[in-house]
């Protein structure tokens, strides 16, 4: 650019020198000339500014491509890792929790109300009980002889509700899918359950962790109480309690701020000097 300046000011006093000199020099061939000279300029620094846009471009969108594969490659090593450490997490939980399995007749409407109607009934009674329990398997001796009344109370709500359909009350070992209770996650495995199922036992299912206490009856507004976390907390190391905890709500991702790519400009050295 210094040597653009340049030049056009030599240019300049050669023009002030020929008109104050020759009154006829031929100005339309000067100014021709200049036309040419601006036209010229301008497409070699239009061309340059744009290659070197281009190369900062190709530039950028490697190291986004790069940070991308590491991101994605971190990624893959955590989830791997986690997969890995799912089964003995699933094992050592089940040995420090006892959970509620509720099978309704079926899927029609009343059948899955009336499922919840039980649910509730049974939840209620246990809520001393199990409030009383220091571990899984004392949860599961305190129960075990509130089946006789667990079945009758279960048996009254369906009576209640219209229906004399058979109930089965029984603790044993079920398996269970990923379920999610207030902010804790808990992997598929088998688990020691208090299962009742209702009828012929063919309708969906509710679940929850019945020691230590994570039983909602209202799951949109559930929260584990804390007491429940310490208990299950006794029994589970750091790690493993900390593998239950679900991912906290995160924004979008965003990439690193980008800097606004420099477009080429365009400079006409004719506009410019006039």
């Amino acid at each position: 650019m210094k040597l653009y300046r340049h030049i056009k000011s030599r240019m300049l006093d050669y023009i002030h020198q020929k008109k104050g000199l020759h009154a006829d020099f031929p100005a339309p061939k000067i100014l021709f000339i200049l036309l040419l000279y601006s036209a010229s300029f301008s497409l070699f620094l239009a061309g340059l500014k744009y290659i070197q846009a281009e190369q900062a471009a190709a530039k950028f969108k490697n190291l986004q491509a790069d940070r991308r594969s590491a991101a994605s490659a971190s990624k893959d090593s955590n989830a791997i890792a986690r997969q890995q450490h799912i089964p003995a997490l699933q094992n050592h939980l089940a040995e420090n929790i006892l959970r509620l399995h509720v099978v309704a007749d079926s899927d029609a409407p009343e059948d899955q109300a009336l499922k919840l109607k039980v649910r509730d009934k049974i939840i209620d009674y246990l809520r001393e009980t199990v409030r009383n329990a220091n571990s899984p398997a004392q949860a599961e001796e305190l129960i075990t002889p509130q089946i006789p009344k667990l079945t009758a109370i279960a048996q009254e709500t369906l009576a209640r509700n219209g229906r004399n359909s058979p109930i089965q009350i029984a603790i044993e070992n079920r398996q269970f899918p990923v379920k999610t209770y207030g902010d804790l996650t808990f992997p598929a495995g088998t688990y020691r359950s208090l299962c009742i199922d209702i009828g012929t036992a063919q309708g969906q299912n509710w679940w929850c962790v019945l020691f230590p206490s994570l039983c909602f009856l209202d799951e949109t507004t559930a929260t584990v109480p804390e007491e429940s976390k310490e208990k299950l907390k006794e029994g589970l190391t750091e790690e493993e309690y900390q593998a239950l905890e679900q991912p906290q709500s995160q924004s979008k991702a965003t990439n690193p701020p980008q800097t606004s790519q420099e477009r080429p400009e365009v400079h006409s050295a004719l506009l410019d000097w006039f």
